[in-house]
Order: structure tokens, then sequence, then C-alpha cells
């Protein structure tokens, strides 16, 4: 990679963010396909000032994560049908200081699925989050006919999300976490965690109770750091069909690389930096 003073500039924004694998990915995207373009990492305290930020700067194109993806919306120029309505943005355009944002958490979490042969379409889907990758999952799996439960500790929060997805969708419904049972639990087809309960250096906790757990059920985690959660481990050890949290990262990626450019994302040359990355 040539770094010059042509070299176009695309970034990461969240709070932590430091962890993230995405530079290594969009950075081997980038070099694989011969744009002359570098990724960084920022860890800003206000999402306005990043913003503003990347406008007055001339940053091409940004990747939104936690705590930015709902807080985000309002800022942008405009945005698009889809993010609209799922109501969170992890992608930003910047086409000459008009910023448009979208949102491939779905996409990611879908070809997710799609890679592993699980069918999702009509399944009952547990939902464990309410934050914007929660939006995101929840949004694109109901679109599929998806019956979707969303769970999580704050009966305000959950609601809220669910009362927003009601606005397109019927099949949605809310469970408070203090309220699974090893019967309630046996319904679902597959199980989501959208939070960051297990995640480094937190590593010793799991968002529910894996006892919880059935054998037909998938699991998936989309937490990448660790790779195997203590959450999919015990999955595992239940007999669970299990998606660990790098396939989604890598096809949201994939699908911001393509948003950005135009091109096809090198999905092969990313997959070999995120593994490599994570080994």
């Amino acid at each position: 990679m040539i770094i010059n003073s042509y070299t176009s500039v695309y970034c990461i924004i969240g709070n932590p963010v430091r962890h993230s694998l995405s530079p290594v990915m969009h950075n081997s995207a980038f070099a694989s396909a011969g744009i002359n373009a570098v990724y960084v990492a920022f860890e800003p305290n206000s999402i306005k000032q990043a913003f503003d930020a990347i406008k007055a700067l001339g940053i091409k194109g940004a990747s939104v994560t936690i705590p930015f993806k709902v807080d985000v919306l309002s800022l942008c120029d405009s945005v698009d049908t889809l993010a609209s309505r799922i109501g969170s943005v992890n992608t930003l355009v910047n086409d000459n200081g008009i910023i448009k944002g979208y949102n491939t958490d779905g996409y990611g979490l879908i070809k997710s699925l799609a890679t592993h042969s699980i069918v999702y379409s009509n399944k009952k889907i547990l939902i464990i989050g309410n934050g914007g990758s929660a939006r995101a999952i929840a949004y694109t799996l109901a679109e599929h006919n998806a019956h979707i439960t969303i769970c999580g500790r704050n009966i305000n929060n959950i609601m809220q999300l669910a009362n927003d997805l009601r606005k397109h969708f019927s099949a949605i419904d809310t469970l408070l976490i203090e309220k699974l049972t090893i019967e309630t639990t046996a319904q679902y087809d597959i199980i989501i965690n959208t939070t960051p309960v297990g995640m480094k250096p937190d590593v010793s906790r799991t968002p529910i109770d894996p006892a919880l757990l059935h054998p037909h059920q998938v699991v998936v985690d989309i937490i990448y750091s660790p790779l195997h959660t203590l959450f999919i481990q015990k999955a595992l050890e239940k007999g669970c069909t299990v998606i660990t949290g790098d396939y989604m990262l890598l096809y949201q990626a994939c699908k911001q690389f393509e948003i950005w450019t135009g091109k096809v994302a090198p999905t092969d040359a990313m997959h070999q930096a995120l593994t490599q990355a994570l080994q």
C-alpha cells in the first residue's frame, strides 16, 4: 500500500473501537482492488464532532459502530430507505460534503445464515438486545417473514424497538430475559446475541443462561472478539449449530465496500485478512 497526497481516507467511528478488525479487512480490500485508499479507526466522544470532521476533512466514507448507530441517523443529509426504516445507520458515504447513511448489518446477518445453509424465513427467532445491530437484524429478518421476539433486561428499551418494528411488521413480540424459561426458549429456531456481553475483556459472561438452549437451535453471536465466546462454547456443548461473529463482520463490510466504491468486494481477500487477524 502506497499512501500519498491522493490517497482517499475511510474510517470506522465508535467508542470503544481500537479492537476493531474492520481496518484489516478494508485495507486488504483496497489493496486487492488496486484502490488508492486507506481505512483507519477513530474513537470520538461526540458523534456530532466526528460527523463534522468527516465533512471538513473530506473523508470519503465511514463505518459507524457502538454507540453511535442510532444517533448518527439524524445528522445525515439523506438516509437510504432501508436504514431509515430500520432506524439505525452503520455506513456513511460523503459525496462532496453531502453525507448519506446506509445500513449493511442486516445484510451481513442474512448472508451469514445463508452461507451456513440456515433457513430463516418463517422461523421463530429470539433476538437478545435492542441496540443498532438488533434493529437492523430484526428488521431484515422480519422482511423475510420471520417471527421476531426482542429480548432484553429493560422493558422500556425492548418495547420501543418492538413498537418501531410493528409499524412495518405484525409478528413482533417482546420478552424480558428474567422471564425466559427452558419451556419458553424451546419454541425458537434461532437465537441471536446482539449485545456486547461476552466480549473481551469480560469473556466470562453470557447474554442468557446457556441452560436455556436446546440442541435443535441455531445460535448466533455477533461478537468476534473472542471468536468463540463463552455463549458459543456453551451452545456447542448443548449440540446447537453455531455461527460466530466473524461472518456477519465480513459480509456487512463487503456490502460497505461495494457502496463506497461501486466495485464487487474482494470477499476472499477480506476473509483471509480477517482470519489471519483472528488467529
